[in-house]
């Protein structure tokens, strides 16, 4: 499906498409995702059956998820009150077969489950096209070269998280856990450590997620105008929120040679 406004604007069509809108391109950029929803709304709309009770892309309850979720993996990113593609999403929309991109296929099968509602066909033949439709995305995965693959953006994991065990990353703003249905994160600029004119480095966030703890330096009291160091430590609940304190190791003593 096909839809055209007017804008010369590059990495907004991108996004379009990175919804499954495939040539897709909006007046203006600052309402991207405002349009992205209405795009979403009557995408393929003429390729659907006239009693087809669901239309376009999701659902009004699902749309926004989308969106949510191609940012949350990185594949779209918020600027201000843009959402243009990431490096990734530019190469997956790219290097994916036409056919996962199109609306076409949500119309496609919208069609049939009316189908099958009328009786037209039966529900055997409709779980069959299901699994042949699997099967050549799979293929069509499959066949996406190595060379392709090693396009997209490495990830080196920073250690594990300390609510559901899955591997923490870093990305621009915060350190996520990878598991969609964990909330935990660390952020980088978060309000206890900006109290002390402080970010979170990924190095703190690495010792955070091993032991708990780390020793930083350079924090700042306002109260006595000065600098000081001090032990940070991370306790997380189930709900991954995460809550911070300090602490003040006591100095070694400094050892003295005795009088002769």
């Amino acid at each position: 499906m096909r839809l055209y406004l007017i804008s010369d604007n590059v990495d907004t069509q991108m996004g379009m498409r990175l919804a499954g809108i495939e040539g897709v391109v909006v007046h203006e950029p600052a309402e991207v995702k405002k349009t992205l929803l209405a795009a979403m709304d009557t995408a393929g709309n003429t390729e659907f059956d006239e009693d087809t009770e669901k239309k376009g892309l999701g659902t009004p309850a699902t749309r926004a998820g989308i969106i949510e979720k191609l940012i949350y993996s990185q594949y779209a990113t918020r600027k201000g009150k843009k959402i243009l593609p990431t490096d990734d999403g530019k190469v997956l929309v790219e290097i994916l077969p036409d056919f996962l991109k199109s609306a076409s296929m949500t119309a496609e099968w919208e069609n049939q489950l009316l189908l099958m509602e009328h009786g037209e066909i039966a529900p055997e033949q409709f779980m069959t096209g299901i699994k042949n439709m699997l099967t050549m995305m799979l293929n069509g995965c499959d066949a996406i070269s190595e060379e392709e693959t090693r396009r997209f953006q490495t990830r080196e994991s920073i250690g594990t998280c300390p609510v559901c065990g899955s591997l923490v990353y870093e990305s621009k703003t915060n350190f996520y856990c990878s598991n969609h249905d964990c909330h935990f994160a660390l952020w980088k600029d978060n309000r206890y450590l900006q109290s002390m004119e402080k970010t979170m480095d990924k190095k703190m966030a690495a010792e955070l997620l091993k032991s708990g703890c780390v020793h930083v330096k350079d924090l700042y009291s306002r109260k006595k105008n000065m600098y000081f160091e001090a032990d940070l430590h991370m306790d997380t609940d189930e709900t991954g929120k995460v809550n911070f304190s300090l602490s003040f190791p006591k100095k070694k003593p400094k050892n003295k040679s005795k009088k002769k």
